[in-house]
């Protein structure tokens, strides 16, 4: 086996463990706030369930960096566009948004459209928003897994906040600037159901 090959296993098992944890965590907010847990013990688990998390993200950054582009896979245009792009920190919040909104099923876009968001979220979630971080980014990492449904509630309520967090003119403004400099091939299709 090569070491590309046990590099991608390796990232595999982190983001299954990083799920497992991260619904962990989830139980554990939701026995504290119903009083199931009581609050010293139940802020320690979360502490340390917390620093965990911190060290299973870290590990899978460093693995994910480490591991070379495959050359196999052309690079989306809306993609290249990113590396291209200095976004402003509203910005990224709001490419964020647009992904939660994707995976929670409220996008109207078309395929292809969802397609070009998801190529600029890959390319721009490691750089620092306003106010959305690591936290939904680990969120969106697991649902994209497609492995736990229970992730759905999650999902829903970090939009419903980013969309909060965002200014309304500042997304409206931001979506402007997708269509009239975003690259997205078939432009013409239908937004899915």
């Amino acid at each position: 086996m090569s070491a590309e090959h046990d590099t991608r296993q390796e990232i595999g098992r982190l983001k299954d463990r990083i799920a497992q944890v991260w619904a962990q965590r989830e139980q554990l907010k939701q026995a504290l706030q119903t009083g199931a847990l009581a609050p010293r013990a139940g802020l320690q688990q979360l502490e340390a369930t917390d620093r965990l998390l911190s060290h299973l993200d870290t590990r899978f950054k460093a693995l994910w960096d480490a591991d070379p582009p495959r050359a196999d896979i052309p690079l989306h245009p809306a993609a290249q566009w990113a590396q291209a792009t200095d976004l402003e920190p509203a910005h990224l919040d709001c490419v964020t948004a647009i992904m939660l909104k994707i995976l929670d099923g409220k996008c109207k876009m078309g395929r292809s459209e969802k397609a070009a968001l998801t190529a600029v979220y890959d390319v721009v979630r490691e750089r620092p928003g306003q106010g959305l971080g690591g936290d939904v980014h680990a969120l969106i990492a697991q649902a994209r897994q497609g492995t736990n449904p229970a992730l759905a509630d999650a999902l829903h309520a970090w939009r419903v906040r980013a969309e909060a967090l965002i200014p309304k003119p500042v997304m409206k403004g931001f979506k402007q600037t997708l269509r009239t400099s975003l690259p997205m091939p078939d432009l013409q299709e239908e937004p899915t159901p």
